[in-house]
C-alpha cells in the first residue's frame, strides 16, 4: 500500500529521494513519522534511515534547511534543525541489551532487523522513499492492522526488560492516539516493575521520560496511567497527576508545587537544563512563600508561579512596592527590624493588600507611623 505524504513535506523528501537514488543508497522513512502520515496527523519531525552513509544526505538537507547538519553517536547518525522541521537520519543497524535496563549496543543491520529493535508494532512501520514518491510499506510485524484495530502491541516479550523507558511512551501513546493495549502489554510492564529492572533506569533518563509526558497535549491522562502501573513512583514519591499549563516547564512547575515542602527536593533530583531546574526552583520558592519578589522575576519563572497559582492579585508578581529606603525614610535604622518589615510587605502585597506605590506607602505608615 502506497502512503501519501503531504506536498509540503514532499518539497524536502522529494530532493533527498533524488539524491538517494543517484548514490545508489536506498532511502526510507520510518517510525513515527509513518505513522502520523497513516493517522492524517501533522508531522514536523522525520525519522530517515539508509542501507548506508546517511552522511551526504544529512548535509544536502541541512542546505535545503539552511541549518547545520550535525553528526552525534554511533554508526551515522546525523541531525538537521531547520526553523519548521526536525530531521533526523540513521544508518540501519541492530541492538542488543547485555543487560536489562542499560543503553544498548549496536551494529549495522538490514532494514527489517532496524524495525524490529523499535518499541511498538505501529512504530515499527518504514516507507522507501523514490524521486516519484513514496513505495509501498514496509510493514514486517503488522503495525498497519495494529494502527487499524487501535491496538498499542510491543515487538516481544523481553520489550519492557530491555528498555523500561518504553513504557512511558506506552503511556503517552495509549492516550495520544486513543489505543487500546494488547493482551499481555500491561503484564510485561508491571513484570518489569515487579523484577527491579525499571528501577534501573538513571534519573536522566527518568527526567528525559517525564519530560516528553508532560510536553504531551493532555499530560494528565498518561500520568494517570503511569501512577496505576506504579512508574510514576519511579519519578519521585508520592508525585501528583495533576498538572496545570501549556508547556512542559508549567507543568513541571505545578508538579512540584503539588508536593508541597518536598517541591524543592523533586526539583533538585531531576538532572534536566540548569535553566529550567532554576525556572521550577525559584517558583517553588516564591509560591510556597506566598510573598511577592524583592526584584523582577524572570519570565519563565513567573509565568510558573501564575500558572501554578490561579487567581493572584494583579501586583502579587510585581516586584515588591516597598523599598529599603521607604523604611529608613520612616525613621527605621538598619537591622533585624528592617528585614522583617519587608517580609511583611511583600506578603502583604502577595495577598493583595498592596497593589500600588500609594497602598505601599500607605501600608508602610500604618505599620511603623508617621509620615512615609
Amino acid at each position: 500500500m502506497a502512503l501519501h505524504i503531504p506536498g509540503r513535506t514532499w518539497a524536502l523528501l522529494g530532493c533527498l529521494a533524488a539524491a538517494a537514488k543517484k548514490q545508489g543508497v536506498p532511502l526510507y522513512a520510518v517510525g513515527g513519522c509513518v505513522r502520523d502520515w497513516m493517522l492524517g496527523r501533522p508531522v514536523c519531525d522525520l525519522d530517515l534511515v539508509t542501507e548506508g552513509d546517511p552522511a551526504a544526505l544529512a548535509r544536502l538537507c541541512g542546505r535545503r534547511l539552511e541549518a547545520k547538519a550535525e553528526a552525534f553517536g554511533a554508526f551515522g547518525t546525523w541531525r538537521v534543525k531547520g526553523r519548521d522541521w526536525r530531521v533526523d537520519f540513521a544508518a540501519a543497524r541492530q541492538e542488543e541489551y547485555p543487560e536489562p535496563a542499560c543503553l544498548p549496543q549496536v551494529r549495522p543491520a538490514a532494514l527489517e532487523l532496524d524495525l524490529f529493535r523499535r518499541d511498538f508494532t505501529v512504530n515499527a512501520m518504514a516507507a522507501r522513499l523514490e524521486p516519484q514518491g513514496a513505495g509501498a510499506i514496509v510493514d514486517p510485524y503488522g503495525g498497519r492492522s495494529d494502527l487499524d484495530g487501535r491496538v498499542l502491541r510491543v515487538l516481544h516479550p523481553a520489550s519492557f526488560r530491555d528498555d523500561p523507558t518504553r513504557v512511558f511512551r506506552a503511556a503517552r501513546f495509549l492516550c495520544r492516539f486513543d489505543l487500546r493495549p494488547a493482551p499481555g502489554l500491561l503484564d510485561l510492564a508491571r513484570a518489569a516493575l515487579r523484577g527491579g529492572i525499571a528501577g534501573r533506569l538513571s534519573r536522566h533518563r527518568l527526567a528525559a521520560e517525564l519530560l516528553r509526558v508532560l510536553g504531551e497535549v493532555e499530560p494528565e491522562a498518561p500520568l494517570r496511567r503511569l501512577r496505576s502501573w506504579g512508574y510514576l513512583e519511579l519519578v519521585f514519591p508520592d508525585l501528583p497527576a495533576r498538572v496545570r499549563g501549556v508547556d512542559a516547564a508549567q507543568r513541571l512547575g505545578a508538579l512540584a508545587l503539588g508536593l508541597g515542602e518536598k517541591g524543592g527536593e523533586f526539583v533538585k533530583s531531576l538532572p534536566v537544563e540548569h535553566a529550567l531546574a532554576r525556572s521550577v526552583s525559584e517558583a517553588w520558592r516564591v509560591a510556597r512563600g506566598k510573598a511577592s519578589p524583592r526584584t523582577a522575576l524572570p519570565e519563565q519563572t513567573a509565568r510558573i508561579v501564575a500558572v501554578a497559582c490561579p487567581g493572584l492579585p494583579p501586583a502579587a508578581l510585581r516586584p515588591l512596592l516597598v523599598s529599603s529606603a521607604d523604611l529608613r525614610d520612616a525613621g527605621l535604622e538598619p537591622g533585624p527590624e528592617l528585614g522583617t518589615l519587608l517580609d511583611a510587605a511583600a506578603r502583604a502585597q502577595w495577598a493583595g493588600l498592596i497593589s500600588s506605590r500609594r497602598d505601599a506607602l500607605a501600608w508602610l505608615k500604618r505599620r511603623v507611623g508617621g509620615a512615609a
